[in-house]
């Protein structure tokens, strides 16, 4: 995913509510990306797949 300028507005409002050690907002950061990636955690937007062709009808000419 290209990132956007809205993705990094939202990553400086979010870095505004990290503690100010910077261990410790990397273990923050950390624990966000593994609740995130949890099965069934993001019920938001569902992953989009390739769209597929399905063919209709046989080979006969019309």
């Amino acid at each position: 995913m290209k990132e956007q300028p809205w993705h990094r507005r939202h990553a400086i409002q979010l870095a505004g509510e990290l503690p100010e050690s910077r261990g410790d907002a990397l273990a923050i950061l950390d624990a966000v990306r593994r609740l995130v990636t949890l099965p069934g955690f993001w019920d938001g937007e569902p992953e989009k797949k390739p769209a597929t062709v399905v063919r209709i009808g046989g080979n006969e000419c019309a």
